[in-house]
């Protein structure tokens, strides 16, 4: 992959700009809302497709670096807002919309390319990025359950600490037991569920 640059389209509708894009001392930023617009998609594209960090851009864009770590802030709370995870980690998150993205492109490259070993190598690449993705659903998966975890002990403390007779279990594990045992456990949830005392 060649060196990324700002792309031209940016860089042609903001030539006359370039100059206060870095100004020395401002009390209010001298962009207007079209050009924030445009600013912010640049910013996007380079860091969560290319994972650039806000120095970089920065640098590749010739804007104040606060300005930029401003824009990725924004695009950050906006796709934690549009997320239905329980709890999520932005990092995950923003690794995982990254992942996917990059799959789409190599994907849309192997239908323009016709020799095979170039199509092999994209393919593995693919691969690769199949394989963290999953690792990163796997993260998700460990994220919710130790929310859920903690949630159901801070639930029983306070169930103990209003002397309520109910306890909450999670049954997320696997556990080993005699064959006795899981009968006597099986026939205890059965009782409690009838009394209407689970979740």
């Amino acid at each position: 992959m060649s060196d990324l640059t700002v792309s031209n389209e940016f860089l042609e509708e903001n030539k006359s700009n370039l100059g206060q894009f870095m100004p020395k001392s401002r009390k209010q930023g001298p962009y207007s809302k079209q050009e924030k617009e445009k600013r912010r998609s640049e910013v996007y594209r380079l860091h969560f497709d290319y994972g650039y960090s806000a120095r970089k851009i920065a640098d590749l864009m010739k804007v104040n670096r606060n300005t930029i770590n401003g824009d990725i802030s924004y695009w950050y709370s906006k796709i934690g807002s549009n997320q239905s995870i329980f709890d999520p980690e932005m990092t995950i998150i923003m690794n995982l919309r990254r992942l996917e993205e990059q799959r789409s492109r190599l994907r849309e490259q192997i239908d323009k390319i016709s020799d095979f070993q170039g199509k092999m190598a994209l393919e593995r690449m693919i691969f690769d990025i199949d394989s963290k993705i999953i690792q990163v659903y796997q993260r998700l998966g460990e994220s919710a359950k130790r929310i859920m975890e903690m949630s159901t002990n801070h639930l029983n403390h306070y169930m103990k600490e209003n002397q309520k007779p109910e306890r909450y279990m999670m049954l997320f594990d696997k556990l080993s037991v005699s064959d006795k045992a899981k009968q006597k456990i099986e026939k205890i949830i059965k009782a409690d569920k009838l009394k209407g005392k689970s979740i």
